[in-house]
């Protein structure tokens, strides 16, 4: 049987803590691989078995269901597959050729998957984009999207830093220019206005993500709230630093500023009209006015 280690199927209910029955279900569904059988009672699984068992079992978890942990196999396999050549692994030059160049091709179609996420979050929004508008877009199956990212919120975090770069990638050229802390508290909040929206919808999702059950996507999303949050406290602790904003708590007071650009998004929303041009000179005097000190 080659220097595969074989096991029994009791072994690998015991290793794998899937049931048996559960077991010859995904057998039945194609999601496992035959077993070899040496009698009409006898058969053998091998580490693959145990490996793929693992992955289903946290798929399953994640309540995806058998359509596309199928697909999700099916890319493992796809993108994880060992050359063989009459049953012997390659030697370890070009076996570590082949290792890079799958490397290489992972890392390309992962940066392919966040291009098109992107592209797709801009012109659709996140709630109507769907994973198979992605898939679709790439001519791949579902299953490929799944090797890389547990769902379409996983996705979606990774691309806000790309997402944000196109947002506001004329902003930050001017806010670089200005030393002024104030100047740089209003140009923030010019570039907001015309992408509130979007903008919003970033943070509700931070804010989900915060509360989800999975560390990764948790701090996925503390990660991007502090992406957003961090700049407007720095600034205003140069402000203080100046002179030209009261001593205060920086970090509440950037919560703050962010919790007012949301209310305007909530304005809009009531109104159901945008938000005329001379908006933001309003709500400036109420953010800022608190801030400023009685030096300036």
């Amino acid at each position: 049987m080659t220097n595969q280690k074989w096991i029994r199927i009791a072994e690998l209910e015991k290793q794998s803590g899937v049931p048996r029955r559960t077991i010859h279900f995904y057998l039945q569904n194609g999601l496992l691989h035959a077993p070899v059988k040496t009698g009409k009672t006898m058969a053998y699984y091998d580490e693959d078995h145990l490996r793929k068992l693992g992955i289903i079992k946290a798929a399953r978890e994640k309540g995806l269901p058998i359509a596309a942990i199928h697909e999700r196999i099916n890319a493992l396999e796809t993108n994880d597959a060992a050359p063989v050549v009459s049953g012997t692994s390659f030697s370890e030059g070009p076996a570590r050729k082949y290792r890079g160049q799958k490397k290489d091709r992972a890392r390309k179609t992962r940066e392919r998957i966040l291009d098109i996420g992107s592209q797709l979050f801009r012109n659709k929004g996140y709630q109507q984009t769907k994973i198979s508008d992605i898939t679709t877009a790439m001519d791949v199956g579902k299953g490929t999207f799944y090797f890389y990212f547990s769902d379409k919120k996983a996705l979606f975090l990774e691309c806000i830093p790309r997402i944000f770069n196109e947002l506001f990638a004329t902003g930050w050229e001017r806010i670089k220019k200005v030393d002024n802390a104030r100047g740089r508290l209003e140009i923030r909040a010019q570039m907001v206005l015309p992408v509130l929206k979007e903008f919003c919808a970033i943070l509700q999702l931070c804010r989900e993500s915060m509360e989800n059950s999975d560390p990764k996507i948790q701090t996925l999303g503390e990660n991007t709230y502090h992406s957003i949050c961090r700049p407007i406290e720095s600034d205003i602790e140069k402000g203080i630093e100046q002179g030209i904003f009261q001593t205060t708590n920086p970090r509440m007071a950037a919560v703050v500023f962010i919790g007012v650009m949301e209310s305007l998004n909530n304005l809009r929303l009531f109104d159901r009209q945008p938000l005329s041009p001379g908006v933001w000179e309003s709500v400036s005097q109420l953010i800022l006015h608190g801030l400023v000190s009685g030096k300036d």
